[in-house]
């Protein structure tokens, strides 16, 4: 029965991998969500964000590439806020790692969760460590959840200092979802605090600009339950934050504050590839609200 079961479901990924576009998004729209959306017109929080997945701005490739955004992120808020980047390439071999420090972080630039924490090189299999870097670069994100902004960036591996704390775990993640709804509105933000990232304990809490507990989350996530940890940055990220994502209806900011320094690590424009339906889910039509549509094209450069 298990593995009738799993030929069936086999089945089923190989048929929605080969569906049209035009089939996808309505068919995985309403496979999260149970409701046919209007992905033409959309209205809601996850309609919009399923729109940008299939009909993407060009800013939004240059913004997702965790090495070309560098520069938005200086020009608009300051180099200070970059984490120190040693260098970037295009293939991986072992003499790439002569360089590097013992601690450093890998990443690809054109993906999520395609990320190495290296504490030791010394401890490390050196080759293995380039096939697993080389294999992302040959690995097309975009595909996985058609999030087709991913697909023009040009492919690379960036490597950077390690924020670590004593026991060499990362510091917590600060992910600050701001709305711009345009029209003389004032901005709507709101924060995701992930606690003991890359643990089975991982908690994500969810918090309005004043810090207090948010009336929604995403559903599905662990909470903690607990307030929000005040850190001294916490209003100069909040600031940063909303200056990167002024040019757009709508970003999320990921934030980091290590060592009295706050940090930013990514932009995005789909958080989840639109997985996470909000909790109650009239803040779906709420947020969609503050959400400013159609698209337009952000700040260049």
């Amino acid at each position: 029965m298990a593995s009738f079961v799993a030929r069936v479901k086999k089945i089923r990924r190989a048929i929605v991998k080969r569906m049209p576009d035009p089939v996808y998004y309505p068919y995985r729209y309403f496979q999260i969500y149970g409701r046919v959306g209007n992905l033409a017109q959309p209205k809601r929080y996850s309609e919009k964000i399923f729109h940008r997945m299939w009909h993407p701005l060009p800013d939004f490739t240059r913004l997702a590439d965790k090495v070309a955004v560098r520069s938005y992120i200086a020009d608009a808020v300051g180099e200070q806020y970059l984490v120190p980047a040693f260098f970037s390439c295009d293939e991986v071999a072992r003499e790439t790692f002569d360089t590097l420090p013992d601690t450093f972080v890998m990443k690809a630039n054109h993906s999520a969760g395609q990320t190495r924490i290296v504490l030791d090189k010394g401890n490390e299999d050196l080759d293995m460590l380039a096939d697993l870097a080389n294999g992302w670069l040959k690995s097309d994100f975009s595909i996985r959840q058609r999030e087709k902004h991913y697909q023009k960036i040009p492919r690379k591996i960036i490597f950077e200092e390690a924020l670590l704390g004593p026991s060499g775990e990362p510091p917590d993640d600060y992910k600050f979802f701001v709305f711009n709804p345009g029209g003389g509105q004032e901005p709507f933000l709101f924060v995701q605090y992930v606690h003991d990232r890359f643990k089975d304990e991982m908690t994500q809490d969810f918090y309005l600009d004043d810090y207090s507990p948010a009336p929604f989350r995403f559903r599905g996530l662990k909470s903690s339950g607990k307030p929000l940890p005040i850190v001294d940055g916490l209003d100069e990220m909040v600031s940063i934050a909303r200056k990167l994502a002024e040019p757009f209806g709508f970003m999320r900011v990921d934030c980091y504050y290590y060592q009295n320094k706050v940090y930013v690590g990514e932009l995005t424009f789909t958080p989840g590839a639109g997985i996470y339906a909000l909790s109650p889910p009239h803040w779906d039509a709420m947020l969609g609200g503050k959400f400013r549509w159609p698209e337009t094209a952000g700040r260049g450069g």
